[in-house]
């Protein structure tokens, strides 16, 4: 009988000590994630940031783009403008 009730508390201590061993394992898992979390809200925030500039640096382009064609038409109208005088004027070149 002593031997049994000597085995049931080593088990016994046994199984207290696994349940703490899990009880940490938990915690710590339950940490981790927890920063798993922010680091992926982090993320998230950052992407949003970077997303968002990738679309002004896009109107930007489209933008500058328009630019770059409306002065080249002004330059080339300009161009017409210019040889158009110089048949008035009565220039000829070469």
């Amino acid at each position: 009988m002593e031997e049994q009730k000597g085995g049931l508390e080593k088990e016994a201590l046994d199984l207290r000590t696994s349940l703490r061993e899990v009880e940490k394992g938990r915690l710590e898992a339950r940490r981790e994630l927890q920063e798993l979390r922010r680091q992926a809200k982090v993320a998230e925030t950052d992407r949003a940031g970077l997303t968002q500039n990738v679309q002004e640096l896009q109107q930007k382009i489209t933008r500058d783009d328009e630019r770059e064609k409306e002065m080249r038409k002004e330059i080339q109208d300009l161009k017409q403008k210019v040889r158009h005088l110089l048949v008035i004027s009565g220039y000829r070149s070469g």
